[in-house]
């Protein structure tokens, strides 16, 4: 029986059970006796597959951000300037709010010599900086609008995630306010910044 099911587990059945696991009890309780038992198979047999844990945690990270990439691509096209951008951070809050663990996963700095996965976050970081092209951003000031998108967003669905957010008051309303205050700051910005010649 065992056996047989081994026969069936590969790296994307693996990576299935781990995001269910890593969705349902986050991150950090993911583990090779947990994700062996999701796939009915003795935890000494899943290290034919992977190497251990932190591939697999390596592996939800590249799926992450690659699902994360499409999701963010699938809202903003079509769409430039303000609709582009409130369409990225709904969906990158949509995203996380459903996915807890996987998206978890995607937020360490990729390793220097692991191209897959810095491939991965740089499609996504493209992605983002495409969303914010119609305002013609230059040099640092690019940067500047990324991390404050990326900050915006992954803010807001960390502290969704852990709960911390109890008051009665609309949190989707909220999130509309902040993505407002962002919009309307990114308006200002822009008029000063020096247009990136890539853009023009």
């Amino acid at each position: 029986m065992r056996q047989s099911a081994s026969a069936r587990v590969d790296l994307a059945r693996i990576r299935q059970e781990a995001s269910g696991l890593a969705n349902r009890f986050g991150i950090d309780g993911l583990s090779m006796n947990a994700l062996a038992e999701a796939l009915s198979i003795r935890a000494p047999s899943l290290y034919a597959h992977v190497s251990g844990i932190g591939e697999v945690k390596r592996l939800l990270a590249i799926q992450g951000l690659e699902e994360l990439d499409r999701t963010a691509t699938r809202v903003t096209i079509g769409k430039s300037g303000r609709d582009a951008v409130r369409a990225l951070l709904i969906g990158y809050r949509a995203f996380a709010g459903k996915n807890p663990g996987v998206y978890a996963a995607t937020i360490p700095t990729p390793p220097r010599d692991d191209k897959e996965w810095r491939a991965a976050a740089d499609r996504l970081n493209e992605t983002c900086r495409a969303a914010l092209q119609g305002y013609g951003f230059g040099g640092q000031d690019v940067v500047h609008a990324l991390r404050g998108l990326r900050s915006l967003a992954h803010g807001f669905a960390s502290l969704e995630a852990t709960g911390a957010l109890k008051n009665p008051v609309s949190r989707d309303e909220s999130f509309t306010w902040l993505i407002d205050a962002f919009l309307a700051a990114l308006d200002t910005m822009a008029q000063g910044s020096t247009p990136d010649k890539d853009h023009r």
